[in-house]
């Protein structure tokens, strides 16, 4: 082995020794004790580089293994839970009505599956399909109001009640109409076509 390469063993780098060369045929006036000395110094200061560098490898670990353990700490997002982003997906596909969205939450909590998956399912799309039509037969039909020709109906309605039981409406002015028509057909001044 020359005496300028470096060996390396367990992750230590050693440096070259220098010794004093002798030539052939010369005298060795080597003073080999302060030669000694000063490998033995050399070797005590290489190991106290390797152990502050094994010191600061281990830190380096420490701060790894921190990390990697911090991020299984945290909670994975709650499945089911729709972001705004799922939200405007659903939108976008039509669905933004509260019990449809209500229906598609419901069954990504429960099965784990994603909103695309979800929507192929053949039970979601005739639960969204029903909800639908219903919603479109709700907003055909005429709500009720007091205008118009049913009002009409309900006096009909609550004098033919009051004849058969004999009790008036609550409401006044409905319990107004049905005296009137009472009273209106008890009088016999008036004629019948009136």
């Amino acid at each position: 082995m020359a005496e300028n390469e470096k060996v390396v063993t367990d992750n230590e780098v050693e440096e070259p020794l220098d010794l004093p060369e002798v030539k052939e045929g010369e005298e060795d006036t080597t003073n080999w004790k302060e030669e000694a000395l000063k490998l033995r110094d050399k070797a005590i200061s290489q190991r106290e580089r390797t152990k502050v560098l094994k010191q600061e490898l281990k830190k380096a670990k420490d701060a790894v293994d921190v990390i990697t353990a911090s991020k299984k700490d945290i909670p994975p997002a709650k499945t089911g839970e729709l972001d705004e982003t799922t939200l405007d997906y659903l939108d976008l596909k039509g669905i933004n009505e509260a019990e449809d969205i209500k229906i598609i939450e419901d069954i990504v909590k429960k099965t784990g599956l994603t909103v695309r998956q979800v929507l192929k399912d053949e039970y979601v799309q005739t639960k969204l399909t029903a909800n639908k039509a219903k919603r479109e037969v709700k907003d055909a039909t005429p709500s009720r109001t007091n205008r118009g020709g049913s009002q009409e109906s309900d006096i009909a309605a609550a004098i033919a009640k009051f004849e058969q039981t004999g009790v008036l409406p609550t409401d006044f002015a409905l319990k107004s109409a049905v005296i009137n028509a009472a009273v209106d057909r008890s009088n016999t001044n008036k004629p019948a076509w009136h």
